[in-house]
C-alpha cells in the first residue's frame, strides 16, 4: 500500500501526518468514466470507488465524503450529470443511492442508506463501532432536486423530481415531485402541480 507524508505547519513547528492514498484525504479525485479521466473536485474521503459512478459535469466542493461499503452485495452509488455538491457533504452507501441529473446541495448535507446496528437491545449494548452496518432501503433522488444546508436524507426515501428540501431538515419519508419540505421530521409545506 502506497503512503505519502504531509507536513502541516503549526505554532510549534511541523506535524507529520501519514496519509493513505487509497482513502484519499484532501486529494483531488479523478474518476474514469467512458474511458476518459476527469477531475470532479477535492474529496475528503473516498471509500469503494469501484462502486461509484459520477455523471459528466458533476462538481464537488471541498471536503465531500463519498463512501460505498460492501457489506453483502456490491453497493451502487450513482450520481447523475451536472450536479453540484456543497462543502462537507457526506454521501454513504451500503445498498443503493441513486441521485438524478441537475441536483444541487448546500453545505454539510448527509445522504445515507445505512446505519450502525438496529435499535434493539442486543445492538444497543455494543459499541456503535462494532455494530453491523445495515440498510433499511435505498435512497432515490430524482432530477432537479435542491437540498438545503445541513439537511439529512435517511434510508428508504424517494425524493421526487423538482422537490426542494429546506435547510436543517431530516427527511425520513418519501417526498412527492415538486414539493417543498422542511423540518425535523420533514413535512410538506408547499405542493406545486403542473397544470
Amino acid at each position: 500500500m502506497n503512503m505519502i507524508w504531509l507536513k502541516l505547519h503549526n505554532i510549534r513547528g511541523y506535524l507529520r501526518i501519514k496519509v493513505n492514498i487509497v482513502r484519499a484525504v484532501w486529494l483531488r479525485l479523478v474518476v474514469q468514466e467512458s474511458g476518459r479521466l476527469k477531475s470532479v473536485g477535492k474529496i475528503g474521503l473516498l471509500e469503494g470507488p469501484q462502486y461509484i459512478k459520477i455523471g459528466e459535469g458533476t462538481k464537488f466542493c471541498d471536503g465531500v465524503y463519498l463512501t460505498a461499503w460492501r457489506i453483502k452485495d456490491a453497493p451502487i452509488l450513482e450520481i447523475g450529470k451536472n450536479c453540484e455538491f456543497g462543502t462537507s457533504n457526506h454521501i454513504t452507501c451500503s445498498n443503493k443511492i441513486k441521485i438524478g441529473n441537475n441536483c444541487l446541495t448546500g453545505k454539510w448535507v448527509t445522504i445515507t442508506d445505512n446505519s450502525h446496528g438496529q435499535t434493539i437491545f442486543e445492538d444497543m449494548t455494543k459499541s456503535p463501532l462494532v455494530r453491523k452496518v445495515i440498510s433499511k432501503g435505498p435512497v432515490i433522488i430524482d432530477d432537479n432536486v435542491w437540498i438545503g444546508d445541513k439537511a439529512t436524507i435517511l434510508p428508504s426515501v424517494h425524493i421526487g423530481e423538482g422537490a426542494i428540501v429546506g435547510a436543517n431538515s431530516v427527511v425520513s419519508k418519501d417526498v412527492p415531485p415538486y414539493a417543498v419540505v422542511a423540518g425535523n421530521p420533514a413535512k410538506i409545506i408547499k405542493q406545486t402541480k403542473n397544470e
